[in-house]
């Protein structure tokens, strides 16, 4: 990741603000371009992390910028945005390639999140662990002992109530350099560092020791952490499972749509849709899962806690984290018994 600025394509003034407005609150820059003669100047001038398109603009048509984009970088993430259904020009743009799709009007929680989910995913997931102890300086870090936090890895510099969204670039047992905008290296040296680990959210302080300048971004030297702290742990752990789930609006179970059951925890269920819910839905589901243990089934109501769209094999997607009531016992004692046997065998 060259850049840490995103490229907004959408001719409603007032949309592009809020959305540019949402992404600079998690620390990333925003370039904005109303026409698709601005984008295509744009899509000239720098590369870009990730891109988010309005299908269609004013004087103009998202697909060309689409199609201009894939020229340039088949790789870059692109969020496809429209107020349409699955009409022929979505289809197109669904076969040129884009890694979500958004239906006006959009939670701008939903968008935020598929955001930092298409930054993240070519991570490699490594173990985490809840507060560790530093490696003496003599032994090399590991990605392990580092909690995730690993070249390629996305994580946000905050100091006070500024933030500013970095990229691991490399480390030793010394320090670790990150690459950030080109914005001049502020006075006070003392920052937090933050990132998304496979459990939970992470932290640690640290301190600027000097900043390079390379093309349109900056590389920042910190010092590595003697602790690094996890915050916000999950309270029940996930539990990858296969099955299926029925979902409907609470009350409405003759209109159920059938999901594919990711995981689960005691308190909660993550199905794949193929239409997005919308946060805070109240729903039914009616779970089905395999395990190498055994069939689990049960009814629950809950509530939608997240949504991250994405694109598979062709065709949008939605996954959806359901915070459920609390699961019955025999359901939670199995869960426990298949995170015992997975750890043990």
């Amino acid at each position: 990741m060259h850049d840490l600025c995103i490229l907004v394509v959408e001719d409603e003034r007032l949309l592009d603000r809020v959305v540019t407005d949402a992404l600079r609150t998690l620390g990333f820059a925003c370039d904005v371009a109303h026409s698709e003669e601005e984008a295509m100047v744009r899509l000239q001038q720098r590369r870009y992390p990730l891109i988010i398109l309005d299908l269609r603009l004013q004087g103009g048509s998202g697909l060309t910028v689409l199609e201009q984009v894939r020229r340039l970088d088949p790789s870059v993430p692109v969020v496809l945005v429209t107020a349409y259904s699955l009409t022929e020009e979505v289809q197109t743009a669904l076969d040129w390639g884009v890694d979500a799709l958004l239906y006006k009007p959009f939670d701008i929680e939903t968008l935020l999140a598929t955001v930092r989910a298409l930054l993240r995913r070519k991570r490699q997931p490594t173990p985490t662990h809840a507060v560790v102890q530093m490696a003496s300086p003599a032994s090399p870090l590991t990605p392990k002992q580092m909690n995730g936090l690993e070249p390629g890895t996305l994580a946000l510099l905050r100091q006070d109530a500024f933030s500013l969204a970095c990229c691991v670039h490399e480390m030793d047992e010394h320090w670790l350099s990150v690459e950030t905008e080109p914005i001049p290296l502020p006075e006070n040296p003392r920052w937090l560092l933050e990132w998304t680990g496979i459990d939970a959210l992470y932290r640690f302080n640290t301190r600027v020791v000097d900043s390079v300048r390379r093309g349109n971004s900056a590389i920042w030297l910190l010092r590595q952490p003697t602790l690094i702290r996890r915050i916000q742990r999950r309270r029940y752990p996930r539990v990858a499972v296969q099955g299926r789930a029925f979902v409907s609006q609470a009350g409405r179970l003759q209109r159920a749509t059938e999901a594919r059951l990711v995981d689960l925890s005691e308190a909660g269920a993550c199905v794949i849709l193929t239409e997005p819910p919308h946060r805070g839905d109240q729903v039914h589901l009616d779970v089905q899962a395999e395990t190498e243990r055994g069939a689990l089934s049960f009814q629950r109501e809950g509530v939608v806690r997240s949504i991250v769209a994405f694109v598979e094999e062709g065709h949008p997607r939605y996954r959806v984290g359901v915070q459920l009531e609390r699961l019955p016992a025999a359901v939670r004692r199995s869960l426990r018994q298949l995170r015992i046997a997975r750890l043990t065998r």
